[in-house]
Order: structure tokens, then sequence, then C-alpha cells
């Protein structure tokens, strides 16, 4: 991916619109993305993360509404715009921000354009070939994020690893597998509590299970026993039972039979009692079927006939009443008022009275309008001496230009003598390297001085011994010569001088002892001699490198004069940190209230403003109309005295309604009580009339009644008379005491039916008791129940016995069945949680599954970060993977080691210089740079961003890092360096120049 061309829209600091043509800076090589600390240099690369994937850079900057310049209009859009080449073909995109949330838009090669956050998400990751983290850890290097790399422990390392190379997989593999275990390790103490609750050892269960066994097999035997002794019992009690209950049977009938007969006695006492019940009966039913039905009728007719009478009479009498009113609503008719002359004065006065009360009305609108405009013209003044003293605090406010001037000139002082206290501190670190290495050069120069003597001694011994060797050899060689012969050395045959043997014969292994003893000398002196080299090499390259270093501070320096100058120096600018430390706090409360006093004024200015306009607008709008209204009752008038003349019409208004109102309520009283009147004795006169009409038809109605209902009264005493003689009863007395109901008649007919019908019963039963009971006798029931209730003793004892065999063998079997189904789940899982449980001690182990892929994938991120370690360390340093670990307790296999050529050993990264530091840092970084690329499908970035850490480094290792990085950028790739440092800016032509101005920063590019 290779970016073309970004437009950034009220982004992050910059308040307008900004845009980079990436094209006009080459399509390879170095530019440098430079600025003041602030100014937004990181935020292009946020904006490129976000147009891509919607996310900036940064953890703290994900928020896409903070990403919002507080620079800008309120009405600008917030948005990015990102044209990119990737694999050949060009594509567009364009995310905005908006209060609801982001949209974004893309742009395909073939012109067409995908919309919506999830499917341009899915076609970018296709596109580009990498997510969002992936493209922030590959194509945004930071320095902070792969220094906090290189210094990590195993531990923290592996969290980072993790996270690039997804082997989460692999780490929740091993944890699934502690939880499997655990789970196996539970159940199996599940399992084990099944034994222990029957109280059953688990390694012998099987002895248990025998004496179980034993025990169900007697129990059975038992059991069948007792079931054929109660199938006995059962046998006897159904016959005893069947012998009781035909005894009690006899016994009742013997019973029943005297209480029948003295049942049958009492019956036939009661046949007079019959007999004279019969005789009321029918005497009774002649009464009422046949004579009461005609008194009856005789009863009504003569009361009918006395109501008719009464009602007659009443008639009559209301006859007369009706006319008497008639007469008198007629008088109280004639002597009231006349009503239309009355309703025709109220609705002249209603007039009056209605043009008063709307006048009134008018005027009560025209006070409330007037107070309306006093309350907005008092409101008007308040405001506009509030805007006043707005202005005025304004106008008195310290410019934040100024304080914003002096505040950035502290921050930088600070970050400046920041920066030289660190490099003080490291120039402090390297100079006590210096001094302990200087003292390390001392002892080994007197060692080798000890080894030195020691060689020469030791070459001085060997000399002499070997001469006497060899003296020894040519005497013994000359000791086998004769004349004419010739020696075996030279060749001569004449021997004038030949050698003596010596006094002391040495052998040839004396001779090799003292060369091994001269050898192991030399060796060691020429051991500590390289070490004294070595030392003395990197003491001179420290040396030069401090000086150089130093020199930045108090030129033409040595380091013996440096040496008690540096703690000097370093305590004066440690000091002037803390002061402007406390100047920049101060300076930054001072400026962060100034500007919430100018915000604060400038928004009350601005409320103020408008609310002032619309107040004297609304008040010019209202005081015409109010004029205009008022001129209706008061005709030129002036503001100044429409409060008086307002009240004195009011006043004069209000009075004239008082009157009239008083008025109309007591006309209309009176009209209320005439018209009431009227209606009143209007209706009386008229329903006398109708009641008189009413009165008369009702008499004549009631007459005609009453000489009807007579001869009817007549006719039904005349038949009730003949109904009491033809019936035999000789006057109305007797009827009234043979009179009975109908409820009687059936009571008494029931009596003699029930008599007649027990007689029947009581005879047949009575002989059949005497059939059943003859020539038997009263059975022995008390002998019977004995001997069954003996019988039931003894089967319910075998069954209590019966029911304790069949508890103790189904508890038994119970218990022996689980057991057994639990021995089966226990091998199971024996089975189980040791293969589990190896095959976890293998996984989460010393070197755990994960670690050892970590592994892997960090020997190949060293092998990558070295090519470019030892480019810019000239050959010094190289990464080890360290795979032992000091600390047992802890996780091994990732920590990092730096060879160091010049002294030929491995030391800890934490012991490298601030400079040191970066390189490795810068190394470390592309290395797992290209990793991830190869991991990442093969993908090819064509563009990388490298934020800061440049200050650290001297003038030569610079020049390193950035041919390093030229090489990189090679053929096709361009790298953009964020970085403020003033020789990047004399050795990078081309830059993105950002500035920092008090509306926003601005971009302009350099080429």
């Amino acid at each position: 991916m290779k970016p073309l061309k970004l437009t950034l829209s009220a982004f992050g600091s910059y308040a307008g619109t900004e845009t980079i043509d990436f094209t006009t800076l080459g399509q390879n090589g170095l530019y440098l993305i430079t600025g003041e600390t602030g100014a937004g240099k990181t935020t292009i690369f946020d904006a490129i993360s976000f147009a891509l994937f919607g996310e900036a850079s940064g953890k703290t900057r994900n928020n896409s509404q903070m990403l919002r310049s507080d620079f800008a209009d309120k009405n600008a859009k917030t948005f990015v715009e990102l044209d990119f080449y990737s694999r050949g073909k060009q594509y567009k995109i364009k995310r905005t921000i908006k209060e609801k949330g982001p949209s974004a838009d893309l742009s395909l090669p073939d012109g067409k354009i995908i919309s919506g956050i999830r499917d341009i998400e899915r076609n970018i990751i296709e596109i580009v070939g990498l997510n969002c983290d992936q493209f922030a850890q590959i194509v945004m290097i930071a320095q902070n994020d792969f220094l906090r790399f290189l210094q990590s422990d195993t531990e923290e390392r592996s969290k980072i690893l993790r996270h690039i190379f997804n082997t989460e997989a692999l780490n929740q593999f091993q944890e699934r597998l502690k939880e499997l275990v655990k789970n196996e390790k539970d159940r199996r103490i599940i399992i084990l509590s099944n034994f222990e609750r029957y109280n059953v050892d688990v390694n012998k269960r099987n002895e248990q299970f025998i004496e179980w066994g034993k025990q169900i097999e007697a129990d059975k035997t038992e059991q069948l026993d007792a079931d054929k002794q109660l199938k006995m019992y059962d046998e006897q009690k159904l016959f005893l039972a069947t012998e009781i209950a035909v005894a009690k049977s006899l016994c009742e009938k013997f019973d029943a039979l005297s209480q029948a007969q003295f049942a049958f006695e009492e019956h036939g006492a009661k046949a007079d009692e019959m007999a004279t019940i019969k005789a009321r009966v029918s005497r009774g039913e002649m009464a009422l079927y046949k004579v009461k039905p005609l008194a009856d009728e005789a009863k009504k007719a003569a009361t009918t006939y006395a109501n008719a009478q009464t009602a007659l009479t009443n008639a009559k009498g209301q006859e007369r009443a009706v006319n008497t009113e008639l007469e008198e609503a007629v008088k109280v008719l004639e002597a009231l008022s006349p009503l239309e002359e009355a309703q025709t004065a109220f609705n002249i006065l209603l007039k009056e009275w209605e043009v008063a009360t709307e006048k009134q009305k008018q005027l009560q609108t025209l006070q409330a309008d007037r107070k309306e405009i006093v309350e907005k013209q008092i409101m008007l003044n308040e405001k506009q001496n509030e805007l006043t003293c707005i202005c005025e605090e304004l106008n008195n406010l310290p410019q934040i230009v100024d304080g914003q001037v002096e505040f950035d000139q502290i921050k930088t002082d600070l970050k400046n003598e920041a920066d030289k206290s660190k490099k003080l501190s490291n120039l402090q670190t390297d100079l006590n390297i210096i001094t302990n290495k200087q003292t390390e050069l001392k002892n080994n120069q007197r060692e080798f001085e000890r080894l030195n003597v020691e060689f020469n001694d030791a070459d001085k011994q060997y000399q002499i011994v070997e001469e006497a060797f060899l003296r020894n050899q040519a005497g013994l060689l000359a000791s086998k010569l004769s004349e004419g012969e010739p020696c075996p050395v030279c060749g001569s045959t004449k021997h004038p001088a030949q050698a003596e043997l010596s006094d002391n014969s040495i052998t040839e292994i004396e001779c090799k002892k003292a060369k091994t003893t001269k050898d192991n000398a030399q060796t060691s002196r020429e051991a500590i001699s390289s070490k004294c080299g070595a030392l003395n090499a990197e003491i001179e390259t420290r040396t030069n490198r401090f000086v150089t270093d130093f020199s930045i501070f108090i030129p033409d320096v040595t380091l013996e004069i440096a040496t008690p100058l540096l703690p000097e120096i370093i305590s004066a600018t440690q000091t002037k940190v803390t002061d402007l430390s406390e100047k920049k706090v101060f300076a930054e409360n001072a400026l962060l209230n100034l500007k919430t006093k100018t915000m604060n004024a400038t928004s009350k200015r601005d409320e103020l403003t408008p609310i002032t306009a619309s107040l004297k607008s609304e008040i010019d709008t209202l005081t015409k109309r109010f004029m205009l209204d008022l001129s209706k009752f008061v005709p030129n008038t002036q503001w100044e005295t429409t409060e008086t003349e307002l009240y004195t019409i009011s006043t004069q208004t209000q009075n004239t309604v008082n009157e009239l109102t008083k008025q109309k309520n007591t006309d209309e009283n009176l009209l209320g009580v005439l018209s009431k009147n009227w209606i009143s004795v209007t209706e009386r006169k008229e329903k006398a009339i109708v009641a008189v009409g009413a009165a008369k038809t009702l008499v004549a109605e009631r007459t005609d009644s009453e000489q009807n209902l007579l001869k009817i009264y007549k006719d039904t005493q005349s038949a009730y008379t003949v109904g009491l003689q033809g019936n035999h009863f000789t006057d109305e007395a007797e009827y009234i005491a043979a009179l009975v109901t109908e409820k009687e008649i059936v009571e008494l007919n029931k009596q003699t039916t029930n008599y007649t019908t027990n007689s029947i019963l009581l005879t047949e039963n009575l002989n059949r008791l005497k059939y059943d009971t003859a020539n038997k006798e009263r059975p022995d029931i008390e002998n019977l129940q004995k001997q069954a209730d003996t019988v039931q003793s003894k089967s319910a004892e075998l069954r209590q016995r019966l029911y304790e065999i069949n508890s103790r063998l189904t508890q038994t079997t119970n218990m022996f069945d689980e057991l057994r189904k639990t021995t089966i789940e226990l091998e199971k899982n024996e089975k189980t949680y040791a293969a589990i449980r190896q095959l976890s001690d293998t996984a989460n182990g010393k070197l755990d599954f994960e670690t050892y892929a970590q592994g892997a994938y960090f020997e190949c991120v060293l092998r990558a970060a070295n090519q470019r370690l030892k480019v810019m360390s000239q050959n010094r340093y190289s990464f080890l993977r360290k795979t032992d670990n000091d600390d047992r307790r802890k996780k091994s296999g990732l920590d990092i080691e730096v060879l160091d050529a010049y002294t030929g050993k491995a030391r800890s990264s934490g012991s490298l210089s601030g400079g040191e530091s970066f390189m490795a840092s810068l190394s470390l970084a592309l290395g797992l740079s290209d990793v991830v690329q190869q991991n990442a499908g093969g993908v090819h970035l064509d563009a990388m961003f490298i934020d800061e850490g440049f200050g650290s480094l001297d003038t030569e290792v610079l020049s390193l890092a950035v041919r390093t990085l030229s090489d990189i950028a090679g053929g096709n790739r361009i790298i953009g360096i964020i970085s403020h440092i003033t020789e990047l800016n004399e050795r990078i032509d081309k830059q993105v120049q950002v500035k920092k101005t008090t509306t926003g920063s601005r971009i302009t590019l350099k080429v």
C-alpha cells in the first residue's frame, strides 16, 4: 500500500482543509515529517489509519468524535480522504465524522462505489492485506513501543507476540487443558465421595462387594420363607372372617325378629285413630272444594262494591277542589304586570352594559401590553449593562497568543533541558563504565606483568633443560662413534672433538614438561594481553565517544576535565529542569485560566448581542402597536403620559361598568321573577282547566261502576247461601269448623296411606324373619373373634419382619448397584485423568506450546533485526536469544541479549546507552515488520512511517541509521520519518512541514 494523496478537514490539530500530495515527494526514498512538538506530525499517520480502518493509530485516539479539531468552525465538516495504490491498482476512500457517527465511501478501480462501514471494512482488509492492528505494527514504527518491546521480559514480550502473531489459540489450548485436568480432578472427588457416603474404602471395595453379595442371597432366602408363612396366615384370616360374617348375620336376624314383633303390635293399636282421620278428610274436602269458592266470590264482591262507593265519593270531592283552583288561577293571572314591556327595557340596559364591558377589556389589554413593554425595557437595560461589562472584561484580558508563546517557550526550554539532563545522565553512565573499564584494565595489566614474569622464567628454564637434553643426546651419540666410521649426523669419518655426557642426565619427558610449562605461561600471557588490548580499544572508543558527546556542552574537553565537571553540570541541569517544570505548570494553569475566561466572556458576549438586538426590535414593535390601539381612546397622546391617561380612562370606564352591572343584575332578577310568575300562573290555569274536565269524567265513570258492582254483590251472596245448604252445612260456623287446607288434606291422606303400607310391610318382614331363624341357635361370635385376633397378630409380626428384610435387601442392592457403576466411572476417570494431566503438564511446562511457537517467530525476528543492527552499529552489536533463565519461577525462551563484538561477551539490552537502545529498538522494529509482512500472506508495503527516537543518536550513528533506512526504501518504497531533530532537516531534502498556529496547524511540502 502506497499513499498518493491525503486530504484532512477539521481533523486533529488541523482547523481547515489540508492536502498532502505524496506523489510530489517521489516514488521512493526518505522524506521527513517535521514540526514542533504537538503540531500534528503523528496526526498525519492517524489520518491515514482512520481513512483506511476507521481508527486512529493511538489507543487513546480511537473515539472518532475526539478526532474532530477543537480549532474548527462549528459548521466545518470533519473528514479524511485518501487516494492510494495497492497491488498495482488505485483506490480512493473518504470517511466523514458526524454527530450520529462516521460514514464512509470506497471508490474501486472499476468506478464502483461501496458504502457502509461493514462492507468497506471487509473490502479494505482484502485490498491492503492487513487489519488495523497489523497495519499499525508494521507501517507505523513508534520508538517508545519498540523500546518497550526491546526491554520487556519473557512474560511481557509473550503478550506482545501473542497479539502480533495470533498465538492466542495455543494459549487457549493450554488453558483448556488446565480446565480439563481440573474438571477430571473434581469429577474424581465427586466419584470418591460416593464411596465415602457409604463408608467404603475405595481400595477395598471388592471385599465389600463380596460381603454385600452374601448378605443379598441370605435376605432373599429369608424373604421366600416369610412369604410362604404369610400366605398361610392370610388363608386362615380369610376363613375366620367368613365364619364371623355368617355369625354376625344370624345374630342380626334374631335381633330383628324381636324388633319386628314389637313394631307389629304397636301398629295394630292405631286402627281407631286412622278411621277418625279418614272421616275428617271427607268432610274437609267438601268444605274446601265445593263451598269455599262460593264464599270467596261473595267476600270479593262485597269488598269491591265498598271500594267503588269510596271512590265515587272521592271523585265528587276532587271535582269541587279543581273548580276552586281554576277560579283562583284566573284571579292571580289578571293581577300580574305586562311581561313584554319589562323585557324591552332590560334589553336596552344590557346593550349599554356590553359596550362598556368591551371597552374595559380593551383598556385592560392595553395596560397588560404597556406592562410587558416596561418589563422588556428593564430587561434590555440589564442585558445592555451586562454586555458592556463583558466587552470591557474582554478588552482588559491579556492576549492568548502572548500567553501561548510564553508557555510554548517554557515547554521548549523544559524539553531541551530535560533532553540535556537525559543526555548528561547517559554520559554519567558512560563515564562510570569507562572508569570501571579503566580499573579492570589496570588489574589486567598487573596480571599481565605477573604472567609475563612467569613466562620469562618458564622460557629460560625450558631453554636450559632443552640445551642440557640436547647435549646429553650428542654425548650418547658420540660415545658410540669409532675412528674411520662415518658420523650419522655429518658423515665424517674423523671425530676430533667428541661431545661428552653431562653429569645431570635430562630425560625427554622432563624436556617436554618444561616446554608445556612454558607454553601454558605463554597462553595465559597472550590471553590477558588480548583482553587488555580489547579493554584498551573499548576504553578508547568509549572515551572518544564520551568526549564527542560531552563536547556539545563544553568544547575541547578531555576525560580528566569532564570527570569532576559532569556531576556539577548534571546537578545544575536538574535544578533548571525542576524550575522550568514549576514554571510550565504555572504558565499552563495561567494559560488555561486565560483561555477559559476568554472563552466564557466571548460566549457570553455572543449570547447577549443577539438577545439585546432582539429585545430592541421587539420593544419597538410592541410600542407602535400599543400607541395605535390607545389612540382609539386618547388621540394624539405621547408615551410619557400614557400611564396616567390610561389609568384615568380605565378608572372612569370601570365605574361605569360597575353601575351598569349593578342595575343590570337588579333588573335581570326582577325580570326573572316576573317571567317565572307568568309561566307559573299560566301553567296553573291550564292545569286547572284540564283537571276540571278530568274530574267530571271520573265522577261519571265511577257512578256507572258503583251500580254494576252492586248487582254483582247481590248475586254472589245468594249463590253462597245456596251452596251452604246444598252441602249439608246448617250455617257458616259449621262450614268454617269443617274447612281444612289442601296441605292438611295431603298430610292426612299420607298418614292413612302409610298406615296401610306399613301393615303389609310389617307382616311380610315378621314372616320372613320367623322363617330365617326357624330351628337355629344364636352363634358365639366372641370366640370366633379371639381366634381371628391371634392369627392377625402373628401375621402382623411376620409382615414387619418381611418389611425389614425387604428394606435391608433394597438398600444393600441399591448401594451395590450404585457403587459398581461408580467403580466403572472411577476406572474411566483414572484413565482419562492420567492422559490429560500428562498432556497438560507437557503443554504448560517451563517451555509451553505458545512460548515454543513464539520462540520460532522470535528467532525469525532477531535474524531480520541483526541485518540492520550490524550495519548501524558497524558490526559491533547483534541480538542473541537467551533460552535459559536465572529465575526458575518465571517463563523463559523470549529474553534478548546483545553480543558485543568488542568484548566478545553477551550482555543485557538494558545496559545499552540511549542511542544504542534506539538503534537496537529500530532494528528490532524493522525486523518485526519484515516478519509480520511475511506472515500476512506475503503482503508488500510500499510505505512506512517511523515516529521519533533520533534525538538520542550521535552524528555518526544518525548517518548510519539514515543510510540504513535509505537502503530499505530502495526501489519503490517511501519511508516517512516523523521528527523535529534539526540534523534530519539538513540531511533529508524532501519534507512535509507542519507549522503550529493559534488557529490550527498548517501543512507545506518541501521537495
